[in-house]
């Protein structure tokens, strides 16, 4: 019976291939629409992973800093610098803006970089990122590629021109990208001339954070101290709420898709060799074996189409990246094999239902016909 498993599941090659190609285009399809939802989110909450704050400084009743205002004024800050337990504090500004040419604004956040010597080169150590000079603008990279933007360009921040002086990675979302202007024009922009919109603290040796926000809270009236992890928690919830959570029900409606397909793809693999089971069965097959052999051929198939579904990853990750730079992908492995195991499940049970039916085919109508 093994023999004969193995033989009629090779036998027709190019049925196998196709079936396993179906399983693994259910199963990128499935990956493709969380990896959406992940690049999304964690482009969101780069800003805050990213910057040189343990304990992030907001406005009193602030919980995030996307889709929310703060202004911490000057006694504060001060204040805030004088808690004990603080290393270093720095006072930034960050607010939404309009980006673009009139008619084609997109929705921005705009970070304004210290003009302190030290507070910059601590940022653009910390981050990375390029911190641009007075009149000079840095824009997220994938601009570049979508959008033809290059250095020397200008490109207007409501209503204000800005000269492209360089680029960043990590800074892209669809909802919001990230753009960085000197500390000097942020003032000028926001209208700002004293204080700021937040203000990012780094704890000295031995100090908890979250004890440290908490010390900031009671001896500075007025503001709102969170932890870098508590901050893109909050971040990621309002995420959820502005879309995400429409992304999720539409990888979790792909996911369902992609199991219809598996079962699809499985239920015809093991239909067309109805006849052939049926024959084994009238020459005295087992029903235990024929049952068996048809989850076996389900099985190897199933596995099939998520090796190549999962050998996808890594060339979709790079060509979507190349291609579609507005798009932010993230791929899981975790996920992708969460998935596949899914999958492999849902091609088991599919092929159940007419392996089961063989049973009650009556041997007699084989040799009949």
């Amino acid at each position: 019976m093994v023999y004969w498993t193995f033989k009629s599941l090779f036998s027709q090659p190019m049925a196998l291939f196709g079936a396993a190609v179906g399983i693994a285009l259910a199963l990128i399809l499935g990956l493709f629409l969380d990896a959406v939802f992940r690049g999304e989110a964690s482009q969101i909450l780069t800003f805050v992973e990213r910057s040189p704050g343990e304990v992030w400084v907001l406005e009193a009743g602030v919980e995030n800093l996307h889709m929310a205002r703060s202004v911490v004024p000057e006694p504060a800050i001060a204040a805030t610098g004088a808690v004990t337990g603080v290393k270093t504090f720095m006072p930034l500004l960050y607010r939404d803006g309009l980006l673009g040419p009139r008619g084609e604004e997109l929705f921005a956040y705009v970070a304004g970089i210290p003009a302190d010597p030290d507070q910059r080169t601590l940022w653009q150590q910390t981050t990375g990122w390029t911190a641009p000079e007075p009149g000079g603008i840095t824009l997220p990279r994938p601009m570049s590629a979508g959008d033809g933007y290059q250095l020397g360009d200008t490109i207007a921040v409501s209503g204000a021109d800005y000269t492209v002086t360089g680029f960043s990675d990590g800074t892209f979302s669809m909802a919001n990208p990230l753009v960085f202007i000197d500390e000097a024009d942020a003032r000028r922009q926001f209208v700002l001339d004293r204080g700021a919109n937040m203000v990012l603290v780094l704890a000295d040796t031995g100090i908890d954070p979250a004890i440290l926000a908490k010390n900031i809270e009671a001896e500075v009236p007025g503001v709102r101290a969170l932890t870098r992890t508590q901050l893109m928690a909050n971040d990621y919830a309002l995420a959820l709420d502005m879309g995400g959570a429409l992304i999720a029900m539409m990888g979790a409606i792909g996911t369902g898709v992609a199991a219809l397909i598996v079962a699809f793809t499985a239920y015809a693999f093991v239909s067309v060799r109805i006849g052939e089971l049926a024959v084994a069965k009238a020459l005295g097959a087992p029903q235990h074996q024929l049952i068996l052999s048809a989850m076996v051929q389900t099985g190897l198939v199933a596995l099939l189409g998520v090796a190549l579904g999962l050998g996808a990853i890594v060339p979709m990750q790079a060509a979507l990246s190349a291609w579609v730079p507005e798009v932010a992908v993230q791929f899981s492995f975790v996920t992708a094999l969460q998935l596949g195991a899914a999958t492999f499940v849902a091609a088991e049970l599919a092929a159940l239902i007419p392996a089961i039916y063989v049973q009650k085919v009556d041997p007699a109508l084989v040799f009949n016909a």
